[in-house]
């Protein structure tokens, strides 16, 4: 893997930022020609030389998806003004730690399925790295859990189990709560089943005996810090 440390940096300084913004704007098939007829539009891309590297060989299509989603996540970290590149290296002070961090951030972001997850990753980068919501290991882990949910219906499922959650833990009288945990077991979990944000149902343990899956702790912090500021839940 080639060294990335400067990369987030250099793409959160202008001219850079603003051109990710504006190629987040654009469709797959205008940045694909782009790509395939302006040389001095790729020499601006601080992320162009990655999708070159060793054998990493792309279509021109394969090449402009992934700058699409690289600009969806730098354009979550771009909209906060004070997560700067002076800010930046102020958090990374260690370079060996900050390498790991960017060569792992880019090697999900290259595997998944669309934009969606590539905002979430960049919301995410911002909580765990300035806001301090979330410990690195735990930033790992919920790279692979962005990995796994599913690229359609998944952030969809992930608020009901969320508003669940909620409702179960509001100030319910026992009939209520029963009927809160017989609505909550009949949400679909196959959409987040692999993402480790639930627990899943085991010999009819949770939801009050009644089975089906319940958000767990990083579950729901991962959807307050990071989902809802993403904004999917309007």
């Amino acid at each position: 893997m080639t060294n990335n440390k400067n990369l987030i940096t250099k793409s959160v300084s202008k001219p850079a930022k603003d051109l990710f913004i504006d190629i987040a704007e654009m469709g797959l098939d205008e940045l694909t020609g782009k790509l395939a007829k302006d040389s001095e539009f790729l020499k601006q891309l601080p992320i162009i030389k990655w999708l070159f590297i060793g054998n990493n060989i792309r279509s021109t299509i394969q090449s402009a998806f992934f700058i699409k989603k690289y600009a969806s996540f730098i354009g979550q970290i771009a909209t906060d003004e004070s997560l700067d590149k002076e800010k930046l290296l102020t958090i990374f002070s260690d370079n060996k730690v900050y390498t790991e961090v960017i060569d792992n951030t880019i090697l999900y972001l290259d595997r998944y399925h669309n934009e969606l997850k590539a905002k979430l990753l960049g919301e995410l980068f911002v909580q765990t790295f300035k806001e301090n919501k979330f410990k690195r290991k735990e930033y790992n882990s919920l790279m692979f859990s962005i990995e796994q949910i599913h690229p359609f219906d998944g952030v969809e499922k992930l608020k009901q189990f969320y508003d669940y959650r909620l409702e179960t833990e509001s100030n319910l009288d026992e009939e209520a709560r029963r009927d809160a945990w017989a609505k909550g077991s009949k949400i679909d979990y196959q959409p987040l089943s692999t993402t480790g944000l639930l627990i899943l149902p085991n010999g009819g343990v949770q939801a009050g005996d009644l089975g089906g899956a319940y958000l767990n702790d990083i579950g729901k912090r991962f959807y307050e810090a990071v989902v809802i500021n993403c904004k999917f839940t309007d």
